[in-house]
């Protein structure tokens, strides 16, 4: 690969790390006066504060499952037991949520294998899902819940998946849209074999593909409003039909008002595009721009890093941002990893 392609690479590599970060103490919080109450105007990485006033922890379901099915464990389930715990309790400013923790187990089992194995990556996944403190995060999405309510019943988890899904459910299998920059039918089929474990529906792996698709032009050199507009047709992804351009000429609310703060892939996608469109040439704006929006923060942040990332590339992100991620020595290792598992596709 070129030297740009190589940047390009590694900016929307980290920069979906960075958009993660960022977003997470901002993770469900709906009302605008509420989050400013809490945090002022996000414009750092800061830690998950508590009480959360719109945490709905407590309200979701703790069944009780066999140790090795048991995702919660003692400690969050009596963390989801209080009302207002912070989705994110414990972490820390820089922290990555389990989607993008779990991303970068998926690129070490790649890495591992030498290519994507689904079984490597399950027994993998499950090991860290199901032993205590194998990771910090209090969150668990309705994929992973949905996935061990299922796997303890014995119902096969690709016939009962999650009917909805959402961006941090896609951004957890952000390694494998790299592929399509090399091999997009390699990238699809394996995109489609593990969301197949967690989602029903199409909606979930078409938007990965898409994704990965954009991804894999931004990355060869294409801008993200060429790749969108240029190479693409609106036809391409429901996304597209929607006036992104015109949007980005208001005001943001006017786009969160057509589209979901928190909300399945359906609505946050075409806000993830117009973030991504609108603030394309300025990383820092978009990141902090999408945490001060609220909501599902963290799995939009992503991916808006991720495509600005790879249209900036590495030299163009925040390096003293970069550097307080708190795994940043992991995603700098296994991002090389990557990097050369792709070069060998």
């Amino acid at each position: 690969m070129s030297k740009d392609t190589t940047d390009r690479f590694y900016g929307a590599w980290w920069g979906a790390f960075l958009g993660d970060a960022i977003g997470m103490p901002a993770h469900g919080y709906l009302s605008q006066k509420l989050l400013q109450a809490d945090y002022g105007t996000l414009s750092d990485f800061a830690p998950a504060k508590n009480p959360h006033p719109e945490s709905v922890l407590y309200t979701l379901p703790q069944p009780e499952l066999p140790p090795e099915f048991d995702y919660l464990g003692p400690k969050r389930r009596e963390l989801w037991s209080r009302r207002g715990t912070h989705f994110h309790y414990g972490l820390e400013a820089g922290e990555n949520t389990l989607p993008l923790y779990l991303a970068l187990h998926l690129a070490a089992s790649i890495a591992d294998a030498g290519k994507f194995d689904i079984e490597n990556w399950m027994g993998r996944y499950e090991a860290i899902m199901t032993t205590p403190d194998a990771h910090t995060d209090t969150f668990i999405p309705s994929i992973h819940r949905r996935y061990f309510e299922n796997r303890a019943a014995g119902k096969k988890p690709e016939q009962n998946g999650c009917p909805d899904a959402h961006m941090g459910d896609v951004a957890m299998f952000m390694p494998l849209m790299f592929a399509a920059v090399a091999n997009p039918d390699k990238s699809q089929m394996d995109l489609y074999r593990a969301l197949k474990k967690f989602t029903l529906g199409e909606s979930a792996s078409t938007s990965a593909f898409f994704l990965a698709e954009v991804l894999a032009n931004i990355i060869r050199g294409s801008s993200i409003e060429d790749t969108l507009y240029v190479k693409m047709t609106p036809d391409r992804h429901f996304s597209l039909a929607f006036p992104l351009r015109r949007w980005a000429a208001k005001d943001d609310s006017h786009a969160l008002s057509q589209t979901g703060k928190l909300s399945p892939l359906e609505e946050s996608m075409p806000l993830t595009m117009y973030m991504a469109v609108k603030y394309g040439g300025d990383i820092k704006k978009a990141l902090f721009g999408n945490a001060n929006i609220g909501g599902e923060s963290t799995g939009r942040g992503a991916m808006i890093g991720m495509l600005i990332g790879a249209q900036t590339g590495f030299s163009g992100l925040p390096q003293d941002l970069v550097g307080r991620l708190k795994y940043a020595g992991e995603i700098q290792a296994l991002g090389e990893m990557l990097f050369q598992n792709l070069k060998n596709i």
